[in-house]
């Protein structure tokens, strides 16, 4: 069974790679789009993670 705190610890681990991923875009001189794509999707399942989160806790 998943409970909150795993996915609380898993949350916390997708906005570290999200930050990251944007954060190495925004570093790159050369813009890549797979780089993006990446964030884009890390991006959305990380906020779709969080949701989760919130509804099994409440």
């Amino acid at each position: 069974m998943i409970d909150h705190y795993f996915l609380g610890y898993l949350t916390f681990i997708m906005m570290n790679l999200t930050m990251l991923s944007g954060a190495l875009i925004f570093l790159s001189k050369k813009r890549q789009r797979l780089l993006i794509y990446i964030h884009a999707i890390l991006a959305i399942l990380t906020y779709l993670l969080m949701t989760l989160t919130i509804l099994i806790v409440r």
